[in-house]
């Protein structure tokens, strides 16, 4: 398996390998080179004074085979050096070093170096002439003993390197080991945890990288626990306000199932009728709760959205209801575009309309208008004639689950708090002051403008004003 340990250690040894190759092979071919430079500058001063060195006499009519004899004790390796001394006017050997060949070191005769080949070996040669060109010295020295000498350099080299490659290996795998030991021990914690324990993981201590990856994780946990407590949250909710209701739904069902036949029946399904409907109505209101909870914690991007043709569709949509109750809806629309989520205005304009429709008495009037804010933004506005809020009471009915003492409609207490939720997260205002003739209520929503809505990923602080 691929770890970042194993990465960073294995790219380190191979950057400082590939390194440490270059200045070697350049530190080798540098040594060669001065040892080539020192070589030929032994081979020229060794020449130098051996012509220094020698008498004219040598040039007399001694044999070329007779020399001296050194003594007993001396050493003399004719494998490493050997040197010639050469009359130039009749190329004649007059003096020659053991074991060098009787045929000239240097053919050509010319001053300077040269590599030869003699006796099977490589030579490297340097001559030098008198000043009168009458003798010549040639010194030559194997070819072999430089190569030698850069081998033994190589392989000094090469084990040199290979410690420290491997010294280098261990320090690296520790100190990249200690580097990650956070990491590791982060891992380990999370591990240990309960399926519930999404606590934020500790940043002390965390090297400076790490710091955006935890804090990436932590906010991640935060987003977790937001939506298990949302879930649980809606569970006692819908456990808790579906409980009276489904019960009043099952007495009016066994109350139907008696009444079967008789006079009182048709009353007794109407009741029915209206338990369901109060059911079905805060089912969906539980639903539009959750839902608008859900997208109070999401990143999806606003949209514009052109509200008066929402209002318009919504309003035809409650017609029914309205006619149902003998009340008479008056709608007042301009174009007017504000940024948000479709879905959560609808439930806004939605549960407006519900609460006009579910408290104005029947033969009542329901005033909406929908247009152009003086500030560029848009302004919608619910107005009904009916029993109203008394103003003592008006700070609490946008609380969730909150009913107004004497509220006879059989609300849930969860319509106007989700237009609070959502007026919130769009950055709107909402006002809430008489109704028509100054009976009953009127809701005002207004959004800011298009281009200055806020971002909806958060949920933003009130600007409710009641």
């Amino acid at each position: 398996m691929k770890t970042l340990r194993k990465q960073l250690t294995l790219t380190l040894l191979l950057t400082m390998t590939l390194s440490w190759i270059a200045v070697f092979a350049f530190q080798q071919y540098e040594t060669t080179r001065s040892q080539t430079g020192a070589r030929d500058r032994w081979l020229h001063d060794a020449a130098s004074q051996m012509l220094a060195s020698l008498p004219v006499s040598l040039l007399g009519n001694a044999a070329p085979s007779e020399r001296f004899t050194p003594p007993a004790s001396s050493r003399v390796d004719g494998d490493k050096i050997r040197f010639h001394l050469w009359s130039l006017a009749d190329r004649r050997l007059l003096l020659r070093s053991p074991e060098s060949p009787e045929h000239p070191l240097s053919g050509g005769f010319q001053d300077g170096y040269a590599d030869v080949s003699a006796d099977g070996m490589d030579w490297r040669v340097y001559a030098v002439s008198d000043a009168q060109g009458r003798v010549q010295v040639q010194v030559a020295r194997p070819q072999s003993e430089l190569r030698a000498q850069s081998l033994y350099s190589l392989k000094r080299g090469l084990v040199i390197v290979s410690v420290l490659f491997v010294l280098l290996a261990v320090v690296s795998w520790r100190v990249v080991g200690r580097a990650f030991r956070k990491v590791d021990r982060a891992g380990a914690a999370i591990a240990r945890r309960g399926p519930f324990d999404l606590a934020p993981l500790p940043m002390a201590g965390m090297p400076g990288e790490l710091r955006p990856f935890i804090r990436s994780i932590n906010q991640l946990l935060l987003r977790v626990k937001g939506g298990m407590d949302r879930e649980r949250r809606f569970l006692e909710d819908a456990a808790h306000e579906l409980r009276t209701p489904l019960a009043a739904l099952s007495a009016h069902a066994e109350l139907v199932a008696r009444s079967a036949g008789s006079a009182d029946a048709p009353a007794a399904i109407e009741k029915l009728r209206l338990v369901a409907q109060r059911t079905s109505r805060l089912s969906e209101q539980l639903l539009d709760q959750a839902r608008m909870d859900a997208l109070s914690a999401s990143a999806d991007e606003p949209e514009q959205v052109q509200l008066d043709a929402l209002v318009a569709m919504l309003v035809r949509d409650w017609e029914t209801d309205a006619t149902r109750k003998q009340l008479r809806i008056q709608l007042d629309v301009q174009a007017c575009v504000v940024r948000g989520r479709l879905d959560a205005l609808g439930v806004l304009v939605r549960n407006l309309l519900d609460n006009a429709v579910r408290y104005t008495q029947s033969g009542g009037q329901i005033a909406v208008t929908c247009g152009p804010a003086a500030d560029g933004g848009a302004c919608l506005r619910v107005a009904d004639d009916g029993p109203g809020i008394a103003p003592e009471e008006r700070a609490r009915v946008f609380d969730r689950f909150y009913r107004a003492p004497g509220s006879v409609a059989g609300g849930s207490g969860i319509g106007l708090s989700l237009v609070a939720q959502i007026a919130q997260q769009h950055g709107a205002a909402v006002d809430l002051g008489d109704g028509l003739r100054g009976a009953g209520v009127a809701l005002t929503v207004t959004f800011p403008p298009a281009g200055r809505a806020p971002g909806l990923g958060t949920p933003l602080q009130s600007r409710a004003r009641w």
